[in-house]
């Protein structure tokens, strides 16, 4: 996709997430939708930087505007949903993988390729040729320090709030008690997340870029892929078997405006298509070269 496609998807976005804040909110706390605007605006064009092949501009955009469709749906069915919710959900929902990117933290040094690990002060170092998906195992972290730092000084936001919603992101989805929500606000980011890359109607056609941010960081090896098709074969027990006990909620919500039903058309669409994908018809890839980042 070409820079001058991802820059007007990120005008749309923002549009779309002014416009949704006004139909709901109406004049009510308009300093939230001019903050809302202003946080799309900079860590969309942050993330328009980054060369991680999956976790992309696209793929927040996508997530954030379903996270956006769940919030609307919970609106309108039980009318509890206050501006303040709606900031921090999409705050939240914008910043969930801005860990990704190179440069985001204050402690990140580009020209020694050197990060942090958005914990305890600790930094890796990256070999030259990563791509951002190397601090996978970090950017959840990194998404956490992002918002202290970014947000240190604005009187309108509660950091701890967002932090926690950011996490229950992290996947696989840790066994414990702050992990287990799937009905409140963390958990409904995480459905967010969830349905909107898994509902993307090219969301099969994608696997290979997942697949080449799983072979850059090892764990392709810990799924047992070694190649897209291999997660596209396990892809309708894995929908199945982990996802659906996280998104049910966030399904329901969808179910009151159009736009939702159609995001949820397009999940079910693309779990048959994985289901009766000819296997004789192999995902197009071209393998990279492992890499390895070492703890500075």
């Amino acid at each position: 996709m070409c820079h001058r496609t991802q820059t007007l998807m990120i005008q749309d976005c923002i549009h779309r997430l002014y416009l949704c804040y006004y139909q709901v909110y109406g004049q009510q706390q308009l300093d939230y939708a001019n903050l809302m605007v202003e946080v799309a605006n900079f860590t969309l064009h942050q993330i328009l930087q980054s060369n991680a092949p999956y976790h992309n501009v696209e793929h927040t955009i996508l997530v954030t505007l379903t996270g956006q469709a769940i919030l609307r749906g919970k609106y309108l069915s039980e009318k509890n949903v206050s501006p303040q919710d709606w900031l921090y959900t999409i705050i939240a929902l914008l910043c969930h993988d801005i860990g990704y990117v190179k440069g985001i933290c204050s402690e990140d040094r580009i020209e020694d390729r050197i990060y942090s690990t958005g914990k305890n002060g600790e930094i890796i170092q990256l070999l030259p040729e990563t791509t951002d998906a190397s601090l996978t195992p970090y950017h959840v972290d990194r998404g956490k320090q992002f918002i202290q730092e970014y947000f240190k000084h604005n009187p309108l936001v509660n950091i701890n709030t967002i932090q926690h919603y950011i996490e229950l992101t992290r996947f696989p989805v840790p066994n414990d008690e702050e992990h287990r929500g799937t009905s409140d606000y963390p958990g409904l980011i995480r459905a967010a997340d969830l349905i909107g890359q898994l509902a993307d109607p090219r969301y099969i056609h994608k696997m290979p870029d997942l697949f080449q941010e799983f072979e850059e960081t090892g764990s392709n090896r810990q799924f047992g892929y070694h190649h897209p098709d291999h997660i596209r074969q396990a892809y309708p027990n894995f929908f199945k078997n982990v996802v659906a006990q996280y998104i049910q909620t966030g399904l329901h919500y969808l179910t009151f405006t159009v736009e939702g039903n159609q995001m949820i058309s397009h999940l079910y669409q693309n779990v048959e298509f994985a289901l009766n994908y000819p296997e004789d018809k192999p995902i197009n890839y071209c393998p990279i070269s492992h890499q390895n980042s070492s703890i500075a």
